[in-house]
């Protein structure tokens, strides 16, 4: 097997995306659920499909973290100042309830 990059995955499985990894488990899986697999291919198909997961793992976690980072940028921007139209139109409800009242 292949040794780990620093991040954990195995060279021959970073060059792809997390699409082209699920198909390729996919069918793996298809495979190793087929009655007639060759028995000398079962452990080379299982380590490939254990590096797959792996890898669709860690895509999948970046991409949490990356979504967390803009929720939270988004949760901490400052409130916006009323632009002209907002004032506009909250001036012109003041005005029709001042209207309505005595």
């Amino acid at each position: 097997m292949a040794e780990p990059s620093s991040s954990g995955i195995e060279p021959s499985v970073a060059p792809l995306g997390y699409a082209a990894a699920m198909s390729e488990l996919e069918d793996l899986l298809a495979d190793l659920e087929d009655d007639a697999l060759d028995i000398d291919l079962l452990a080379t198909k299982v380590e490939r499909a254990s590096e797959l997961i792996r890898f669709c793992r860690s895509r999948i976690n970046a991409a949490r973290v990356q979504v967390d980072r803009i929720v939270a940028d988004l949760e901490n921007l400052p409130d916006e100042p009323a632009t002209d139209s907002a004032a506009a139109v909250d001036e012109a409800d003041d005005d029709r309830s001042d209207e309505g009242e005595p």
